[in-house]
């Protein structure tokens, strides 16, 4: 579904700009949501990179990288989000410094946490070099390349065992062109909460969820299951709504090294069409963990 959005841009008649999808959401949530920053107890860096509709030519390439720590006793966190996304003749960048500050314990080891992220968006396009139907489109003619400051809110309640968050990366919304028709970036709103159960001391399920939706834009669901085995290595699978399903994995190397891998293929008109999406992650605790920071168990 998103995937169709980010494709039907090309169009030049759309009016929104959907943000890249993303299989291993849960693996950087700060890259959406800044109050999730410091909450690892650690200093943590994660590298995320996406293939997407493979075998396409222009197909969307996109690349992710975050990295946060707690501060001052752990009541604050800080961090930085990168992201870059190249889609055909269309390229998005965005880099945001992110601070969020974790509220005393609510209730019974529920605890809560707001974040805020700021920085720079960019956008741009340039159709000079492409096939045109109609060559007197002046957008053709036209190339488009923008810089714009950018920010974003989040807030997060979470126990041991369970998360809720909510958050709103891009508060401000911009026009993408000087011609018409053209397209503009819209305010994205997301939602996502997860659960994990303990079948014993070595095997736990975890489920997560992510709703993601903007004006003029098809709304998304991802739903997230996945088996932890020893803490070590976790197998699951997961679903988009009217668009594609998939698999994902990650193993644990040592204490502080992750790698984790997603594929997800279309279920919709481009099930015959694409050798689906790629996601390859890693991720670096460095630092030793704080005793008293106590962070959603996966999430």
């Amino acid at each position: 579904m998103l995937l169709l959005v980010i494709a039907a841009l090309c169009s030049f008649s759309s009016w929104s700009q959907q943000d890249p999808q993303v299989t291993l959401y849960l693996r950087n949530p700060v890259q959406y949501n800044p109050a999730h920053a410091g909450l690892d107890g650690t200093l943590r860096a994660t590298a995320i990179t996406r293939t997407q509709w493979t075998g396409w030519d222009g197909a969307p390439r996109s690349q992710f990288f975050s990295a946060h720590a707690p501060a001052w006793r752990g009541q604050v966190g800080l961090g930085i989000s990168m992201m870059n996304d190249v889609s055909g003749a269309r390229v998005q960048r965005e880099a945001m410094v992110q601070a969020a500050y974790r509220l005393p314990e609510l209730w019974r080891g529920i605890r809560a946490s707001a974040g805020l992220s700021l920085g720079f968006e960019s956008a741009g396009f340039d159709f000079q070099h492409l096939e045109m139907t109609h060559g007197d489109d002046p957008i053709a003619f036209q190339p488009f390349n923008q810089t714009w400051f950018a920010a974003g809110f989040g807030m997060l309640v979470h126990a041991d065992t369970w998360y809720f968050s909510m958050a709103l990366p891009q508060l401000m919304e911009r026009p993408l062109g000087q011609v018409q028709p053209q397209g503009s970036t819209l305010r994205h709103r997301y939602l996502s909460g997860g659960y994990t159960y303990e079948i014993n001391a070595f095997v736990s399920l975890r489920g997560a969820a992510l709703w993601k939706w903007s004006v003029d834009a098809p709304k998304a669901l991802d739903l997230n299951v996945e088996c932890w085995f020893y803490d070590v290595l976790s197998i699951g699978g997961f679903a988009r709504f009217n668009e594609g399903a998939g698999l994902q994995a990650t193993y644990r190397i040592n204490e502080g090294l992750r790698v984790h891998y997603g594929v997800d293929f279309p279920t919709n008109g481009l099930m015959h069409r694409s050798f689906g999406s790629h996601e390859i992650g890693v991720a670096w605790d460095a630092g030793k963990r704080l005793v008293h920071h106590i962070s959603p168990r996966h999430f």
